[in-house]
């Protein structure tokens, strides 16, 4: 009686927004591992592993330099991640906490053990795109190492992608998201998004003219990479938005854009079919390659950077 008793009194302050004694809780274990990867993302996902009859949790980061809280969030995309949408784009040292906590904020569980990160800059080589840079897969939360192509390329390559981002919306960012940086090369991966809203290859390519003009404005070498493809079936049955019925046209337009620049990597061709979809054996949801996909552009990336920048690597 006494266990149903508490697990009914837990079950109302997770739902309720009461409190209760924090040591009656475990703190989530995390599984974010920007400590493990060459630099860690300019927008951050965190990540933890859920506990049974919890919906709400904290995320604070703290500023190691100066011991104090730069971010205090609470997790709105899911019971085991949250993306942080502030930019860290100053050098510093960091640590990241989780805790479970009611509808208000308030904690109810300790503090989960500390996880480190550092911004460092700056960089050689950084990427400036979407979400199928920024990372995940599936229903893996993006701030995992097999999620992100970047993992699978041996030349480290800073993270400056954006969940959802259209090419005006990375053009509107660069100065405050890539300068920073300062690097030497940039890496786009951008327009994806765009078709799938139906802005046109004109629009597109303009915006990436512009990120172009903005790079050698800066002594910043552009590398393109070409759009990866959709598998519309797929793209259906997952719910995703896709109002243009000439995306492939479009896609290809601006492909031949891109490979007619002087630096360019073909990152879609190995995940697309015969009918110009891209391979269900490679996507969940018709839109984001998978781990196995995203092997085949991080190496493709790789293989390209030591072909024509051996001396910067």
């Amino acid at each position: 009686m006494k266990k149903i008793l508490s697990l009914i009194l837990l079950t109302c302050v997770m739902f309720c927004g009461g409190s209760v004694d924090a040591k009656k809780i475990q703190p989530p274990i995390l599984t974010a591992e920007f400590e493990q990867m060459d630099f860690a993302p300019l927008y951050p996902t965190y990540s933890w592993e859920p506990l049974p009859k919890t919906k709400f949790y904290m995320v604070r980061v703290v500023n190691i330099n100066t011991n104090k809280i730069v971010r205090e969030l609470m997790n709105g995309e899911a019971l085991n991640r949250v993306t942080d949408w502030q930019p860290f784009n100053e050098a510093g040292d960091f640590y990241w906490q989780v805790c479970v906590a009611d509808k208000s904020g308030r904690p109810l569980s300790d503090w989960s053990d500390k996880k480190f990160f550092s911004v460092k800059m700056p960089v050689t080589f950084a990427v400036l795109g979407d979400s199928i840079s920024h990372g995940g897969a599936a229903y893996i939360p993006a701030g995992q190492l097999s999620c992100q192509w970047e993992t699978y390329s041996d030349v480290p390559i800073k993270n400056l992608a954006r969940s959802g981002d259209t090419t005006q919306m990375m053009l509107d960012r660069f100065d405050n998201d890539v300068l920073p940086f300062s690097p030497k090369f940039l890496l786009i991966m951008a327009g994806v998004n765009d078709i799938r809203e139906g802005l046109t290859s004109d629009d597109v390519i303009k915006n990436l003219s512009a990120i172009r003009d903005k790079c050698l404005a800066h002594d910043i070498t552009p590398i393109f990479c070409t759009l990866t493809s959709m598998n519309p079936e797929l793209i259906k049955s997952r719910g995703i938005r896709l109002t243009d019925k000439d995306w492939r046209e479009a896609r290809e337009r601006i492909n031949f854009w891109i490979m007619n620049t002087p630096y360019f990597v073909d990152t879609s061709s190995a995940l697309t079919d015969e009918f110009g979809y891209l391979k269900a054996e490679f996507t969940p949801d018709g839109l984001h390659p998978a781990l196995r996909g995203k092997k085949i552009i991080g190496e493709a990336v790789a293989d390209y950077l030591h072909k024509n920048f051996t001396e910067s690597i």
